[in-house]
Order: C-alpha cells, then sequence, then structure tokens
C-alpha cells in the first residue's frame, strides 16, 4: 500500500491519469460500519481493471471538540493495510484546508486522479460549514465537473439494540470502561499505540504515563490485557490504570529479570474490566 500526503499528491500529479474507487473519512476507531465502506471499495475496484483502491482520510479529526482519538494515524494505517488497498492519503488538516469548500474539494478530488467510484457513509459531510454539502451532493457536483462517478452511499451498521456503530458509540463505551464490548463495535480488542511512549519498569510491571498517550484511554481501573512488542510476541497479564499511570504486570513474571526480555514495545490490547 502506497501512502501519499494529499496536498503533495495533487501538486504532482502522479495519479491524475489512473481511474480510482475512493472511500473518504476519519475512520477513527476503524469500526464495523467503516469495514462496509473498505470491502465495498476493494469489491467496485475489482470490477474495474486497472483502477486502484484508495482511502483518504485525514491527520487529525477535522471535527470540533477537544476528545482524544480511537486509533493513532498508524493503527489507522494498519487497519486499512490488511484489507488489501492500494492507496493511503493523508490531508493535513491545517486551518487552511478547513476554509475550503464542498465545490472546492471536488474539484481537486478530480484532478487529482479519475474517481470512477466513491463510496461513503449516509452521513458523510465534506467543506468548510459555510458551504458543505453531503453524500447525496457528490454525484451532480462530479457530474457538472464532467466525470461520470459512480456514487455508492452505504447506509449504517446497527447494534443488536439497533443503535448505530459509530466512532461516537465507540468512543462512550471505551470512556464507560465496558472494553470487553469493543470487539462487537470494531472486529478486534481496543489497541493503545505504545510506540510514541516512553515506559519504565517499576518491580515487575512497565509503567506509562498516562500524558504520554495520546489516545483515549478506558476510566482508572483493572483491565484484562495483552501487550505486543515489535517481534510480534504477545505477552498476557494485567493492566492496572489510575489517573497518572497505566502500570502493565505480564503473568508469566518470575523471578528472573524479565527486563531482558523486553523489546520496544509496540501497542497493549485492552480486554475485560476486571
Amino acid at each position: 500500500m502506497k501512502e501519499y500526503i494529499f496536498q503533495k499528491l495533487l501538486e504532482s500529479g502522479e495519479l491524475k491519469d489512473k481511474e480510482a474507487v475512493i472511500t473518504i473519512g476519519v475512520f477513527d476507531g476503524v469500526h464495523l460500519g467503516h469495514r462496509t465502506l473498505l470491502k465495498k471499495v476493494k469489491e467496485e475496484s475489482g470490477r474495474i481493471p486497472g483502477s486502484i483502491s484508495l482511502l483518504i482520510t485525514f491527520s487529525s479529526n477535522p471535527k470540533p471538540g477537544k476528545f482524544r482519538n480511537i486509533d493513532t494515524l498508524r493503527l489507522r494505517k494498519e487497519e486499512v493495510k490488511k484489507e488489501g488497498f492500494d492507496a493511503f492519503v493523508v490531508i493535513d488538516f491545517s486551518t487552511e484546508f478547513s476554509m475550503i469548500s464542498a465545490s472546492g474539494f471536488v474539484k481537486m478530488l478530480a484532478s487529482m486522479m479519475i474517481p470512477k467510484v466513491l463510496v461513503v457513509g449516509d452521513d458523510f459531510r465534506f467543506g468548510n460549514p459555510s458551504s458543505s454539502a453531503s453524500a447525496q451532493d457528490l454525484g451532480k457536483m462530479l457530474y457538472d465537473l464532467g466525470m461520470d462517478t459512480k456514487v455508492i452511499i452505504e447506509k449504517a451498521i446497527l447494534t443488536e439494540g439497533g443503535e448505530k456503530i459509530s466512532s461516537t458509540l465507540v468512543r462512550r463505551v471505551i470512556e464507560k470502561g465496558e472494553t470487553g464490548c469493543i470487539p462487537s463495535l470494531i472486529g478486534r480488542k481496543y489497541r493503545i499505540d505504545l510506540m510514541p511512549c516512553p515506559f519504565k519498569f517499576e518491580e515487575d510491571a512497565l509503567v506509562f504515563g498516562r500524558d504520554s498517550i495520546h489516545q483515549l484511554l478506558p476510566p482508572p481501573g483493572v483491565y484484562e490485557a495483552e501487550i505486543l512488542d515489535i517481534s510480534g510476541s504477545k505477552r498476557i497479564g494485567l493492566c492496572r490504570l489510575d489517573d497518572n499511570f497505566l502500570r502493565f504486570k505480564p503473568m508469566d513474571t518470575d523471578n528472573s529479570d524479565s527486563r531482558k526480555d523486553i523489546l520496544p514495545l509496540d501497542s497493549i490490547f485492552f480486554g475485560e474490566r476486571k
């Protein structure tokens, strides 16, 4: 999967003659609703010989609010790569970019590549607040630019209780500490990116400052957990969270110096709350 910066790709014209099947969004948490979009893109791309499957996302969440993300960009990228996408395009959501109108964004898209199919959710909106547009507007806007683009609007995926699966719902479940329910919403355990986070040893536990973790964490408590190092090895244990620290204690710790076995860390997966 090739990675691009939106503005640089626009300037280079590298894909301007390439037919593409595209989806656009934040994709925070890459939940089951997102996966429906990703699978549809791959399905449609398979019907168009020579086309590429392409996802456009954001370096930071463009929605107002000061909440922490569910994923880091690295983890989001990994989930998209698993679906077999050809290209991953990141928009640096600057103040300047936030002022672009819906029509301006569509013109950029049409000049960047040949959009054969666009797959979006039914709540998709784009453009600055004073001139935004909805998923239903995409087809006409592209047609007016001379593009014969098929627009597919996917309906939301619902929980068994009939609630829409969304990043907002996933965030709410994490904030309640109901981490054991997360796989039913995103298809996997909740994962925290530890690569950028310094840690220290405290007796037989690995200790991380909460402030060094830039994702949403569940509330204080004890959680079943697995820690993953960069070699792909996992260690099962318990994670104890308080207001200041995350402490992970492997269950296989003995009297030996287990520090020798610790490689640079990749991430931690949260299971049930104890």
